[in-house]
């Protein structure tokens, strides 16, 4: 004989399912930001590594400094932001296709122009605008109100602005780079010296 539910059974279904869903829909928009910010916080470490194993250093060149690795965060035409991983190889004043790292999670470059058209090796990853709607990124404290890339040396420790041209572009103290985006905003924060990247804060 089969049996039906009774009208208390059903009422305490739908109280658990009202419960669940008050409780895990805000953290579909916490896990996109977090996501997002776990997605810039490896490329930033990444960025990192790759100035370790990479030593640019050329007595021979005063402008070798521009062949550090870096990342850069910029704006489209349409204003969505993008970023992207690379080193200045022929002194051009940018990073080019040819100098971009490639991104190790598809294998393709990080690396777009400033019109956001990805080609097809070109990884979209990198246009966090379009991927988590990232509206606006602000550098403040020691890496200052202007800059929008950080390089690293062979030791691993931050630069700002002209990638270590000028000796005092060092990064002396912590360097803040916030995210906003509608579900919220994060913080990913590098120490001086130690090069140490962390999240330091996301509100959602």
């Amino acid at each position: 004989m089969k049996r039906a539910f009774t009208l208390l059974e059903l009422t305490v279904v739908i109280a658990v399912i009202a419960i669940l869903s008050v409780i895990l829909i805000p953290r579909f928009t916490d896990s996109r930001l977090r996501e997002a910010a776990d997605q810039i916080l490896s490329h930033m470490r990444y960025t990192q590594h790759l100035a370790m194993i990479d030593d640019r250093y050329d007595p021979s060149d005063s402008n070798w400094p521009l062949e550090r690795w870096h990342i850069g965060f910029w704006q489209c035409t349409n204003n969505d932001w993008y970023y992207i991983v690379g080193h200045d190889l022929d002194h051009g004043g940018g990073v080019g296709a040819s100098e971009a790292a490639l991104n190790p999670s598809d294998k393709k470059l990080m690396f777009t122009s400033n019109l956001c058209t990805l080609a097809a090796n070109e990884s979209g990853e990198i246009l966090i605008t379009k991927k988590y709607g990232i509206n606006n990124v602000v550098f403040t404290n020691s890496c200052g109100n202007n800059n929008k890339y950080i390089a690293f040396d062979e030791l691993g420790r931050p630069y700002k602005s002209t990638l270590g041209t000028n000796r005092l572009d060092i990064i002396y103290d912590r360097c803040d780079i916030t995210f906003f985006s509608p579900d919220g905003n994060f913080t990913i924060s590098i120490e001086p010296e130690t090069g140490y990247i962390h999240l330091s804060e996301i509100n959602s």
